[in-house]
């Protein structure tokens, strides 16, 4: 429990000082009234280890592997509201017990609207809303596509620019908290970036995002005699890159690892992610 807290005060000190925009969601500006924000996101993850409930790492004797299709939209409703949807799309495969299982189909998918408060010269302030709409998967599903229960999400987010050595960058912050209507742990989520053009055409990022389950879930039984999971913690960091291939157009590569989890898996992946802004 020690360790857990001390981890949840870094992350939160981290975020504190590096602030953050997801590259999945709207970041503290948002979009303007009209613009439009997509991005179309291939994304792999694989890993032949877990975290157990102490934070110590164990082989699972099997890898357990996803691949995810994400596309995401941000479109500016007013100067100040920004509607976001956020799709996913995954092939999952297991062969944990000897046997590899695989499934696919849509996920929970998750339909939002933030709000800025404010911007000056001492940055941007938002608010963002989400609901986590389960799509009608089967949950003795195996390996589960979801919790397939319904939730919400509500964030503070926090955004500054910045110049240094005559080239510019970012910082921003994403402070919120997810809750589920049933059985799933509550999750306080805490996201942060860094952004830094290296030249007129290429940004870098350091990202890190905190998912820290509150423990008050319960476990669902399933009629194959098997239970949910419904608590669990993670600390997974990228490292990514941007490039701008036109006016409207950017691709975006990066790799990501758990360095750090609670009844969660550990490993890593990449990802690629096609940018269109108009």
């Amino acid at each position: 429990m020690i360790i857990n807290i001390r981890m949840l005060l870094i992350m939160a000190t981290a975020a504190a000082i590096f602030y953050y925009p997801s590259l999945l969601f709207a970041g503290a500006q948002g979009q303007e009234k009209g613009a439009l924000f997509l991005s179309l996101q291939p994304y792999y993850y694989s890993t032949d280890q877990y975290f157990d409930e102490h934070g110590r790492l164990h082989d699972r004797g099997g890898t357990f592997t996803k691949f995810e299709v994400n596309p995401y939209l941000e479109y500016g409703l007013t100067d100040n509201e920004t509607l976001t949807i956020n799709i996913f799309y995954n092939w999952l495969t297991d062969d944990v017990s000897g046997r590899e299982r695989q499934t696919q189909g849509l996920t929970d998918q998750e339909i939002g609207l933030q709000h800025r408060i404010a911007t000056g010269v001492n940055g941007t302030i938002a608010i963002h809303g989400l609901m986590i709409i389960p799509t009608g998967y089967v949950l003795e599903d195996d390996p589960r596509l979801g919790y397939d229960c319904l939730g919400a999400e509500m964030s503070l987010l926090y955004g500054q620019s910045f110049q240094m050595f005559h080239k510019y960058g970012f910082v921003d912050l994403r402070l919120g908290y997810r809750d589920y209507f049933g059985y799933p742990s509550s999750q306080l989520r805490i996201n942060t970036v860094l952004g830094y053009d290296i030249s007129p055409g290429w940004q870098i990022f350091a990202l890190g995002e905190l998912q820290y389950g509150l423990k008050n879930g319960h476990e669902k039984q399933l009629s194959l005699g098997s239970s949910v999971q419904p608590d669990y913690r993670l600390l997974k960091v990228t490292i990514a890159a941007r490039v701008h291939i036109s006016k409207h157009y950017s691709l975006v590569a990066g790799g990501y690892k758990h360095v750090w989890g609670e009844e969660t898996g550990g490993g890593g992946g990449g990802y690629v992610s096609l940018w269109y802004s108009n």
